[in-house]
């Protein structure tokens, strides 16, 4: 019947390990109570048979580490019956059963414990102990012992504050020199203590957003909503803003510029290149004169537009002759009717003296031929080339 509430309960503590999920709580500061059932297997000198022990303990944990429990069992050993041998009637030997001396076992003790791994669901450990028995013998006779035991066991966690807890000791009883063993499966309750807060692992982060494709419709690099030149053509180099590049900042871009190093000061045509005014000046005289004719008045009037509009600008005024007369006599005419010209522009239009150059060239560089009336009268001039580039 014993064996059978044992077993029973054995089954009944490996259901819930098995059925439970399993909470590690080995806690500091915890106390516990553990019924249990077991065995106690007597040394053989004292003529006890085994018995099923009962028991209770009741800890405390200084650390999840270190456990002291106070322990107390009960049993109730079978003595070994002995067998006498007597002489019968006729003389022949006869065994006859004498009497048991069953018993009463009452333990108590102190044991410290060493938890291992106190925050896993298995919680091995090891113990000692002292502590004493009382035995209280059918023949009316009793001991007090002193004992000594050490072992181990195991806790295993079903639930926050319970565990199924399975223990063995070697019990040495040192007024007999006995060598006992103790074992016993029971269930603990944990109560008190600072309950480990269990914090729920994080949410995942939610997943990136997808990742946003700007368009580019002219793929020069700049995303269209920045791009403030949209349509630049395939491969031309832009800068910050999506625009073609213009080294020279003359406003034209330079994949279209034929003239890259314009200064910034000028004006600049459609190819980026300087824009420039030519003025020239043809003024024809008569045969040995030096008279500036009223007709050329518009002619002349036209350099000193030019004069006035670029002020920083200088001229140079030629004066020529044909070939009548002597080299000598030709010079000084030709440089009559530059001066003639240079003067004109000087009073009428109040062009700056030192702006202008006057030299006469007599008749070294003719443009017509000097044989005809017509040659000749083209070759009796003042002319001048004026060219500058425009500036902003």
């Amino acid at each position: 019947m014993r064996k059978r509430l044992f077993c029973a309960l054995v089954v009944i503590m490996m259901s819930l390990m098995l059925c439970c999920p399993a909470i590690a709580t080995n806690r500091a500061g915890a106390g516990s109570v553990t019924p249990f059932i077991g065995g106690y297997n007597f040394d053989g000198e004292e003529d006890l048979d085994k018995a099923i022990l009962y028991g209770l303990r009741l800890g405390y944990n200084f650390t999840k580490n270190w456990t002291l429990e106070g322990v107390l069992t009960f049993a109730e050993p079978d003595g070994n019956r002995q067998y006498f041998s007597v002489t019968g009637p006729q003389g022949a030997p006869i065994l006859v059963r004498g009497d048991s001396n069953d018993a009463k076992m009452y333990g108590y003790k102190m044991e410290i414990l060493y938890n291992f791994l106190p925050d896993a669901m298995i919680v091995p450990f090891i113990a000692a102990g002292l502590g004493g028995r009382y035995m209280d013998w059918d023949d009316r006779s009793s001991d007090n012992d002193f004992v000594l035991d050490y072992g181990a066991g195991l806790k295993i966690f079903f639930a926050e504050d319970w565990a199924v807890r399975a223990d063995i000791r070697h019990v040495y009883v040192t007024d007999e020199n006995f060598n006992n063993v103790e074992y016993g499966i029971g269930l603990s309750y944990f109560f008190g203590g600072k309950k480990e807060q269990v914090i729920p692992p994080p949410p995942p982060p939610p997943p990136a957003p997808e990742p946003v494709v700007e368009p580019d419709t002219d793929g020069d690099g700049v995303i269209d909503k920045l791009d403030q030149c949209p349509d630049t053509p395939a491969g031309v180099q832009v800068d910050e803003v999506g625009c073609p590049l213009d080294t020279d900042k003359d406003g034209v871009y330079d994949y279209l510029d034929k003239c890259p190093d314009t200064p910034i000061e000028l004006k600049v045509d459609k190819d980026g290149c300087p824009m420039k005014v030519t003025i020239n000046l043809n003024v024809l005289f008569d045969f040995d004169k030096a008279d500036v004719k009223p007709k050329y008045h518009s002619e002349i009037k036209r350099v000193a537009d030019y004069m006035n509009a670029y002020p920083w600008e200088k001229a140079t005024l030629e004066g020529h002759t044909d070939s009548k007369g002597t080299d000598a006599y030709n010079e000084k005419l030709s440089q009559r009717r530059v001066d003639a010209i240079k003067k004109y522009l000087v009073e009428k239009f109040g062009i700056s003296a030192d702006r202008l150059k006057a030299v006469g060239y007599g008749e070294s560089k003719p443009i017509a031929t000097n044989d005809t009336d017509e040659g000749r009268q083209l070759n009796r001039r003042v002319q001048a080339v004026m060219e500058t580039y425009i500036r902003k």
